[in-house]
């Protein structure tokens, strides 16, 4: 049985349409579908959502122009990505034995890119789904060492990268309007909520600026369960 969340063709036609034109990119399908489809999953397990949008970059590794002079020793390899993911479950695994939570510990589902533009080093853009009756905010991200989402995020980018969260928790951007937070019922009613957050998931989907040349892989999604009839 298909999930009731499912975008018709023809709304996912306007919504590629809308995002190709804002974002001045092509959108890749494969990619936009496999994003859909680990939202119509966390909505098949949560009646309300907390989406968080981060961007994490690397330091600046050395000095510009001069090669011979490092500024910090970092791990900028491609399994950055698996090693934040890991850090932050993590975290998330200890909170929830921490606060005496029944059941399983709420971990997210996500999207996630790699890109290049003209920088030494790639970056990444991010979509985080959290069960939002369980974490339902972001936080103060600019308050180091605060108890709240942003803190355990930066934590795991400065984590993955082996730097040091006091001098490097602004690897890990917020950028404006981060944060979504919709319900089933938005999501059944295609409503604005719901949709400027379809909207801010298709970039991740844009094919400007993807890291095509390196030979590593410039997107994936988190595992979803065998929910409706759906895989990611």
């Amino acid at each position: 049985m298909e999930s009731q969340y499912l975008l018709t063709d023809e709304e996912i036609v306007m919504l590629t349409t809308e995002t190709s034109r804002m974002y001045d990119s092509p959108i890749d399908g494969y990619m936009l579908n496999k994003a859909l489809n680990m939202v119509y999953n966390s909505l098949e397990q949560h009646k309300r959502i907390l989406a968080i949008r981060t961007d994490p970059r690397f330091a600046m590794s050395h000095v510009p122009g001069e090669p011979d002079l490092p500024i910090c020793f970092q791990q900028d390899d491609p399994q950055a990505i698996t090693r934040f993911f890991e850090s932050l479950k993590s975290q998330l695994r200890a909170d929830h034995k921490r606060s005496r939570r029944a059941g399983d510990p709420t971990l997210p589902s996500y999207v996630w890119c790699r890109e290049r533009d003209t920088g030494e080093h790639p970056h990444y853009h991010l979509m985080l789904l959290f069960n939002a009756d369980v974490y339902g905010y972001l936080g103060n991200y600019q308050e180091l060492n605060a108890k709240n989402m942003a803190t355990r995020i930066q934590k795991a980018w400065c984590s993955a990268v082996g730097l040091a969260h006091e001098d490097y928790a602004t690897l890990t951007e917020f950028p404006p309007n981060a944060v979504y937070r919709f319900s089933i019922f938005d999501a059944l009613d295609r409503n604005s909520v719901y949709w400027d957050f379809l909207i801010r998931l298709a970039y991740l989907a844009k094919t400007r600026t993807k890291d095509v040349h390196s030979g590593y892989r410039n997107f994936g999604t988190s595992q979803c369960p065998r929910l409706s009839g759906l895989a990611c």
